[in-house]
C-alpha cells in the first residue's frame, strides 16, 4: 500500500514537472500556427498574429499576444476589421480542478475596430459558420462550464461605424474599459470612459446578474452616463429584454446645453434651439420596451428667455401619447420667436407670456383643456381660457379677451403702414370662441376700435379658396368720419370743389375674401352724411359687393335700397337702388352736392349704375333714372311771383317807352324765392347727363314748368324754368301771359356756384314774336296811325316800336354804319333795358 501510494506520487510528480516544463519546449511557433487557425476557423475570417506569442503556467497559466489582426470581407473600405496591439489573459490554476475558469485578467491594448454598413446592406461584422462550429453535432453533451473575471480591461480601443447608406461615420475613440464579474449569475460592475463624437464621456453600469440579462430575465441594473455639460443620465431598476422586455425604475437627466445636445444627436430641429438652454428631467420609466410610460415629475427647459415644464405621463409608441400638465413662462416672447426663427406678426410686440394647460391625447390629436393663456406688454395685452384640440381639423372652445390703448405702434410692429391721423389709436375685444382651426365664431362679442362699437357675432371661416367673414353685429352710433380724412385735412378749409376724384379705385380687398354680414347701427355717419337706425346686409361673393339697405333714415325720410359693387370686371361697376319718402331736398342736396337751392319734403326714386377705375369716371358714365315729388318747398335765388307781379307795370312801361326804369332786381336776388306747394321732377341719365323729362312746380297762383340738363359728371346744371299764372287763384293752374310776354329763368352753372337770371334768349324770342306783330299792331292803332291817316304818323309809331326793340331805322342805319348793331344784339339789349340792365354804353 505504501509503495503504491509512493509510485501515485511519483507519477503525479512527474506529471507535474511536465506541466510545468513541457511548454517551454514546446515552439511558440507551433502556439501561433494553432490559434491563428483555430480563430480563422471560428470566425471564417483570416485571423493573423503579426507579433510574438508567450505563454506560462506559473503561478498561473497567461499568455500574452503581440498583434492582431482580422481580414475584413471584399469590398469593404478598409482591408482590416480588427487590429490589436497586444492581448494577455491569466487564469487560476485550482479552480480549473474543479471545472470553473478563474480568469484573473484578460486585457487587450490598443485595439482599432471598424464597423461598416454599406449601401446594399451588407455588414463586416457578420461572421460566416467556422469549421469547429460545423463539427459540432447535436449529440455532444458534456456539462456547463463556469467562468470569472476578475479584472478585464480595454486600454486606448478605438471604434468607427460606417453607415454608407445614411452618409454617416461615427468615432468612438481613446476607449478605455474595466469590469469584473466573478460569475455570470453574480454582479457585475463596469467603468468606462473614452470620446465619441470627440466628446469626452464617462460611463458606469452595474448588472446584478449579467446571465439573467442574456436569458432575458429581469435584473437590477444602475447606469449612468455623462458627457460633459451636454448632458448626463441615470437609471436605476429592473431591466429585462427580449420579446417581452421591461423596464422599471428611476430616470434622471440634466443638460447644461440643451442646443448642444440636439446638435450631438444629429437631430435637425425645425426651429433654431440656442435659445432653449438647460434641460432637466425627472422621471420613473415602466412597462414593456414597445409601450414604454415615462412618468416625468419634472422636465423642464429653462434659458434666459423661456421657462417651461411639462409633469405627467408621455407613453411612447406609435403614435405616441401624452397625460399631464404644461407650463410655459416667457418674459421676452418676442426675442424668443426671433431667436427660433418663428415669422410671427408684430413679434417685436411680444413681452410677458404665461401659458398652463392640461395636456393629453396621441400627439397627432392633443387636447389641451384648461388652458390659461397670458400675454402683458406696452402694446398688447391679452388673455384665452379654454380648451383646444388638435384632432383632425382642430377645435378651439374658449374666452378670448384683448386689447391695446397703442393700436398704431402695434399695427407698425406688424408691418402695417399707415397714413398721419387721430383713428387706429386702440381698440379692445371680448367674446367666446369656438368652431375649429378653419371656422372660428365670436359669440358675445364687444368690439371697440377707437370711438366704433359693435356687439354681436362674428366668424371667418378658412376652409375655401379665400376666407370668408360671417357677423351679425349692432354697431351702436357708428361714425366713419375721422377715418374718410386725416385729422388735419378736416380742420383745413375746404378747397373749391374740382370734381369728382379721379384717383384709381383700389378694390383688391374685394376680391380677399368672401363675406356674409348683418349689420345693424343707431347711426351711421359718413362726414356729413348721417343715417339712422340703418339694417345693412352685405354679401361679398368673388369681388361682387352687394348692400342690401333694408331700412335707415337720412335727410329726414326713411329709405330703403340696395347697391352694389362689383369689382371682378377690368373696370370696377358700380349699380344703386334707392327710394326714400319724407326726404328733406335741401339737406339731401345740399350734403351730397353742395346745392341748396331747392327746398321742400316728399318722396325721392334713384336708379343708376355705371362703370370706370375712378369715382369721375363712373360719375361720367352714369345710366339710370331719377324721380322726386316734393312737397311745401321752395325754388331759392328767384320771385317768380315778383316778376309775374310786373305784368301792370308793363302796359305803361310799354306806352311811355320808358322800359329802362322798370327794375326787377328784387325778383333775382340771394334772398329771393318762389315757394310751391308741389314739385314733381323725371330725370333721365345718360353717360353721366341728366336730362330734365318732366320738372313741374306748382304753388296756388303760380305754375313752373322746366327742362334741360343736369351734367352729373361735370358737376353743373343748365335749366330752364318756364312760368305760368293762375289770375283765380284757384291753383289750376292756366297758362296766361304778361301781356303777352313769358317770363322764363335760366338757372345754370356749377352746383357750387349756381345763377339763377332771366332767359334772355327766351323773352328776346317772344318780344320779337309778340311785339313784332301783335303789339306792333296795337300801339299803331293806339298812337294814331291805326286808320293810316298820315305816312308822318306811321313813321312815329314805327320808331316808338323800334325803340323799344332797340332797332334803328333804315336813314339812322345809313349814317352810323361805323356803330352798327346785328338785329339780335339790339334785341338782348332791349331785354336788358326791361329788366333794368344797362348796356355797355350807359
Amino acid at each position: 500500500m505504501k509503495r503504491i501510494l509512493l509510485i501515485c506520487g511519483a507519477v503525479l510528480a512527474v506529471l507535474l514537472i511536465a506541466a510545468l516544463t513541457v511548454p517551454f519546449f514546446v515552439p511558440k511557433s507551433a502556439y501561433k500556427t494553432r490559434i491563428e487557425t483555430a480563430a480563422t476557423n471560428a470566425l471564417n475570417r483570416d485571423v493573423e498574429l503579426t507579433g510574438d506569442v508567450s505563454i506560462s503556467i506559473f503561478p498561473r497559466i497567461s499568455a500574452s499576444i503581440d498583434g492582431v489582426t482580422v481580414a475584413n470581407p471584399e469590398g469593404f473600405a478598409r482591408e482590416d476589421m480588427i487590429k490589436a496591439g497586444e492581448l494577455r489573459g491569466s487564469v487560476k490554476w485550482l479552480p480549473l480542478l474543479s471545472g470553473k475558469v478563474d480568469v484573473q485578467q484578460i486585457t487587450f491594448v490598443d485595439a482599432d475596430v471598424f464597423l461598416q454598413k454599406r449601401a446594399d446592406g451588407e455588414t463586416n461584422w457578420q461572421f460566416g459558420t467556422g469549421k469547429a462550429e460545423e463539427k459540432k453535432t447535436a449529440s455532444e453533451g458534456g456539462g456547463s462550464v463556469k467562468a470569472s473575471i476578475d479584472h478585464a480591461r480595454l486600454q486606448n480601443a478605438s471604434l468607427t461605424y460606417q453607415d454608407d447608406s445614411s452618409g454617416k461615420t461615427y468615432e468612438l475613440k481613446d476607449f478605455n474599459l474595466q469590469a469584473s464579474l466573478r460569475d455570470m449569475d453574480k454582479p457585475l460592475a463596469a467603468d468606462a470612459d473614452g470620446k465619441f463624437q470627440d466628446h469626452a464621456f464617462d460611463l458606469s453600469l452595474e448588472l446584478d446578474s449579467p446571465d439573467s440579462l442574456l436569458t432575458n430575465a429581469p435584473t437590477e441594473a444602475l447606469l449612468m452616463f455623462e458627457m460633459g455639460d451636454i448632458g448626463k443620465i441615470s437609471f436605476q431598476g429592473t431591466l429585462q429584454l427580449g420579446d417581452n422586455g421591461n423596464v422599471d425604475g428611476g430616470l434622471r437627466f440634466s443638460s447644461g446645453n440643451l442646443p448642444e445636445l440636439i446638435a450631438f444627436t444629429g437631430i435637425t430641429p425645425p426651429v433654431n434651439v440656442e435659445p432653449l438652454g438647460t434641460a432637466n428631467i425627472v422621471a420613473k420609466v415602466s412597462g414593456p420596451l414597445s409601450a414604454l410610460v415615462i412618468d416625468f415629475e419634472q422636465m423642464g427647459v429653462k434659458s434666459d428667455v423661456l421657462m417651461a415644464n411639462y409633469t405627467g405621463k408621455v407613453t411612447l409608441g406609435e403614435p405616441m401619447s401624452l397625460d399631464g400638465q404644461l407650463s410655459v413662462d416667457s418674459a421676452q416672447a418676442g426675442e424668443l420667436t426671433r431667436e427660433l426663427g418663428l415669422e410671427i406678426p408684430a413679434s417685436s410686440a411680444l413681452e410677458k407670456v404665461k401659458v398652463s394647460s392640461k395636456i393629453k391625447g396621441p400627439v397627432d390629436a392633443l387636447v389641451l383643456s384648461n388652458i390659461s393663456a397670458n400675454h402683458t406688454g406696452a402694446l398688447l395685452n391679452a388673455t384665452y381660457y379654454g380648451d383646444v384640440s388638435l384632432a383632425g381639423n382642430g377645435r378651439i372652445d374658449g374666452n378670448i379677451d384683448a386689447k391695446s390703448d397703442k393700436l398704431r405702434d402695434l399695427l407698425k410692429a406688424a408691418d402695417v403702414d399707415l397714413p398721419p391721423g387721430e383713428t387706429l389709436q386702440r381698440f379692445s375685444t371680448k367674446g367666446d370662441i369656438s368652431g375649429t382651426f378653419q371656422a372660428l365664431t365670436i359669440n358675445k362679442l364687444n368690439f371697440a376700435l377707437d370711438d366704433i362699437t359693435a356687439t354681436g357675432t362674428a366668424g371667418v371661416n378658412l376652409s375655401g379658396d379665400k376666407p370668408r367673414l360671417t357677423g351679425n353685429l349692432d354697431m351702436g352710433n357708428l361714425d366713419l368720419t375721422p377715418f374718410l380724412s386725416s385729422e388735419e385735412a378736416a380742420t383745413e378749409d375746404k378747397p373749391a370743389s374740382t370734381g369728382w376724384s379721379k384717383e384709381p379705385l383700389d378694390l383688391a380687398g374685394l376680391k380677399s375674401v368672401n363675406a356674409d354680414l348683418n349689420i345693424h347701427a343707431n347711426t351711421l355717419t359718413l362726414g356729413e352724411v348721417k343715417l339712422t337706425d340703418a339694417v345693412l346686409v352685405a354679401k361679398l361673393l368673388d369681388g361682387k359687393l352687394t348692400a342690401d339697405l333694408s331700412k335707415f333714415g337720412a335727410f329726414g325720410g326713411n329709405w330703403a335700397g340696395k347697391m352694389i359693387v362689383d369689382a371682378r370686371q377690368a373696370k370696377p361697376a358700380v349699380a344703386f337702388d334707392m327710394t326714400g319718402n319724407n326726404v328733406l331736398m335741401s339737406d339731401m342736396l345740399g350734403t351730397l352736392a353742395s346745392f341748396d337751392r331747392l327746398t321742400g319734403k316728399g318722396e325721392l326714386s334713384l336708379d343708376a349704375s355705371g362703370s370706370g377705375d375712378s369715382i369721375d369716371e363712373i360719375m361720367n358714365a352714369l345710366d339710370g333714372k331719377v324721380s322726386a315729388n316734393l312737397e311745401d318747398g321752395a325754388l331759392k335765388g328767384i320771385n317768380v311771383a315778383q316778376l309775374v307781379r310786373t305784368a301792370s307795370s308793363l302796359k305803361s312801361a310799354l306806352s311811355s317807352g320808358g322800359l329802362a326804369g322798370l327794375d326787377l332786381s328784387s325778383a333775382v336776388s340771394s334772398s329771393a324765392e318762389t315757394d310751391f306747394t308741389n314739385f314733381d321732377t323725371i330725370l333721365t341719365i345718360n353717360k353721366g347727363v341728366a336730362n330734365v323729362d318732366v320738372m313741374k312746380l306748382l304753388n296756388p297762383v303760380l305754375g313752373v314748368d322746366g327742362s334741360g340738363k343736369i351734367n352729373l359728371g361735370g358737376q353743373s346744371l343748365d335749366l330752364r324754368l318756364a312760368t305760368s299764372i293762375d289770375k283765380s287763384g284757384k291753383g289750376d293752374g292756366s297758362v296766361v301771359q304778361l301781356n303777352g310776354i313769358p317770363v322764363p329763368i335760366r338757372v345754370s352753372g356749377s352746383w357750387t356756384n349756381v345763377k339763377v337770371s332771366p332767359d334772355l334768349s327766351g323773352v328776346q324770342s317772344a318780344l320779337e314774336a309778340e311785339l313784332g306783330n301783335r303789339l306792333r299792331d296795337e300801339l299803331t292803332k293806339r298812337l294814331g296811325g291805326g286808320d293810316g291817316s298820315s305816312d308822318e304818323s306811321s313813321n312815329g309809331t314805327e320808331d316808338v316800336i323800334n325803340g323799344i326793340l332797340g332797332i334803328q331805322n333804315k336813314d339812322e342805319a345809313d349814317t352810323n354804319e361805323a356803330d352798327q348793331k346785328s338785329d339780335e344784339d339790339k334785341a338782348i339789349e332791349a331785354i336788358g333795358n326791361l329788366f333794368g340792365r344797362k348796356s355797355n354804353e350807359d
